[in-house]
């Protein structure tokens, strides 16, 4: 019954205060504007401003619910990248798109979200706020046009904000009563994410390896099966089975399908975890609320998009490279 978001509106509700919370800690103020100019009844549009300056810094669309002409999934698309060039002239608001496949109410019944679909709000929302609040003169570095092992960190680190008491008893509660989850539920929640996340992580680990492999190695090898060799580099990644089972390389698709190939990047799946994992510790130091805080990161990541390196901006807001414990800790894998 301990079902994500509040009481009786809804995902609205739920929506509502996952922008609450991005506007108190990054600087930002969310204006809903005239919903008749979307495609469809159930698409909202917004405004967000800087929350100091005023200024417009964009807009977009949001569609959260299912219906038979649309694609499944959640997503985010920058449709306008605004100007940030004063050589070219003043600047502009950009514009980008939010789209979910979100459970929708049933008659007089509210829309009750599982705390996945929560999860997969604050994540895409993260993606929209690269967008949105890039600052970057050449357009075509703004935002999410980052290197594909960076892009994950502004929309994972979003999803931190779903395992916090104190930003979770903002936006889950008892439908009917109020009441914020138990303490003892919160507990199973935990136990639940962490559970066996040491196979989950050896198992990813082993993806990335494969890919590494069969893009580095495996041409200039002798070898003439291709499980044989999968099964040689994964020998310290995979447990030991009586029966041997094939490997998924031939229905492997993210690996080398256009256009989301990853060629040789699986890996950054695993980096991308570790980079939001360890970004987080400096606002669970300082408060996850801290406003002072999400504003750094806004200035130094969300900000910048790929006008600089990104092992130079992680730096910039962390004041040191990237620490790996940091995911295993979130796990539960080390004290």
């Amino acid at each position: 019954a301990y079902e994500i978001p509040l009481r009786l509106v809804g995902s609205e509700m739920c929506i509502r205060d996952r922008y609450e919370i991005a506007q108190q800690i990054f600087g930002l103020r969310i204006e809903e504007r005239d919903t008749s100019r979307g495609w469809h009844k159930e698409v909202k549009f917004y405004d967000l401003f800087d929350s100091e300056t005023n200024e417009h810094l964009g807009s977009y669309y949001a569609d959260w619910h299912p219906r038979e002409s649309k694609r499944g999934g959640a997503w985010m698309n920058y449709f306008i990248t605004g100007n940030r060039d004063p050589s070219v002239g003043e600047r502009s608001p950009h514009l980008g798109l939010i789209c979910g496949n979100l459970t929708p109410a049933v008659g007089d019944q509210p829309a009750l979200l599982t705390h996945r679909e929560v999860e997969t709000i604050f994540h895409e929302f993260g993606h929209l706020l690269h967008h949105l609040c890039g600052d970057v003169e050449v357009k075509a570095l703004n935002g999410v046009n980052v290197p594909w092992d960076f892009v994950e960190l502004p929309s994972q680190i979003m999803e931190n904000w779903c395992w916090e008491r104190e930003s979770l008893d903002r936006i889950a509660r008892h439908h009917e009563t109020g009441e914020t989850i138990p303490q003892e539920l919160f507990d199973k929640l935990i136990a639940a994410r962490n559970y066996m996340k040491a196979s989950a992580n050896v198992r990813q680990l082993a993806f990335g390896k494969m890919d590494l492999e069969l893009h580095i190695h495996w041409p200039d090898s002798a070898e003439e099966d291709l499980d044989s060799f999968i099964e040689n580099v994964l020998q310290d990644y995979n447990a030991k089975y009586k029966t041997q089972t094939k490997s998924n390389v031939f229905n492997f698709s993210h690996l080398f399908s256009s256009p989301t190939g990853y060629a040789a990047g699986y890996y950054s799946y695993k980096w991308a975890e570790v980079l939001d994992a360890d970004a987080f510790t400096r606002f669970q130091e300082e408060g996850i609320l801290n406003a002072e805080t999400g504003r750094d990161f806004r200035t130094k990541i969300l900000s910048k998009g790929n006008s600089e390196d990104p092992a130079k901006l992680y730096k910039s807001f962390m004041n040191r490279a990237p620490d790996p414990d940091a995911l295993l800790r979130r796990d539960g894998l080390i004290p």
